[in-house]
């Protein structure tokens, strides 16, 4: 009787093991970076329902026990955090960088603004000027009035005609910087959108076909400018398929 006891419990325990290890499977995934696709070494992936976690590796891959129903929660620094349910074999999964927002606030060198302000006042300079103005055209300097258009102090005669040719120096070189501070921004937009980056990514070699492809695509400034490379890829791939397809009606309409 106590033989068929013992038999009976061993069978019963073997058979709960059975149904533990068949509802329990090792389950692999890759996490990436979602701006560029790279891998994520050492992020955390913890199963909530066992409370059992582990690491990804230098290549973004993991291995972790999970059973139908479970919850995963992937986190790494400075990356949203995400919760899969129901995780399958060989998911990719891909975390988005987190975006902090810091309250605005002004630094000062003094304690508060009655200290900054004695100092203000207390400040003595030292005079640079090395040569005295000539009397005659001190005279051509008209005395102060807060009406004046021009911020208090208004000049007439040479003055007038010297100021003058100031400010178009100063507006010429205003525009000579923006034409240098445009043709940087070009030149960065050309190291990501160039002719080598679509001949390297589709099958157009012939230069006047990848330069009618490009203005085809016709990618605006901004767009070449805030997307990730893994972004422009995906989108001229979506011109080369349509570019292809006009291609080919136009030939057999020929």
């Amino acid at each position: 009787m106590n033989l068929l006891l013992k038999t009976i419990l061993i069978s019963c325990c073997l058979i709960g093991i059975t149904n533990l290890t068949a509802q329990q499977r090792l389950k692999t995934g890759v996490i990436l970076k979602k701006i560029d696709s790279t891998s994520i070494e050492s992020a955390h992936i913890i199963n909530l329902n066992t409370n059992y976690g582990t690491k990804s590796n230098v290549n973004g891959a993991f291995t972790i026990s999970v059973q139908k129903g479970d919850t995963l929660l992937v986190s790494f620094i400075g990356y949203q955090t995400l919760k899969i349910i129901e995780f399958k074999n060989l998911d990719t999964l891909y975390l988005e960088q987190e975006t902090f927002t810091l309250e605005l606030y002004t630094v000062l060198p003094y304690k508060n603004f009655k200290e900054f302000k004695e100092a203000f006042v207390n400040l003595k300079l030292k005079d640079t000027v090395k040569h005295k103005m000539n009397p005659s055209v001190m005279a051509l300097v008209q005395p102060f009035h807060p009406n004046n258009i021009n911020g208090g102090i208004s000049f007439s005669g040479p003055i007038s005609s010297i100021l003058a040719k100031f400010n178009k120096r100063i507006k010429d070189k205003q525009n000579y910087l923006k034409l240098i501070a445009r043709d940087n921004y070009q030149a960065q937009l050309s190291k990501k959108f160039n002719p080598q980056f679509i001949k390297r990514i589709t099958e157009l070699k012939n230069n006047l076909i990848v330069s009618d492809f490009m203005t085809y695509c016709d990618f605006t400034d901004k767009f070449i400018e805030v997307s990730s490379d893994y972004e422009l890829i995906d989108q001229v791939f979506v011109c080369y398929e349509e570019y292809k397809s006009i291609a080919e009606n136009c030939h057999s309409e020929q």
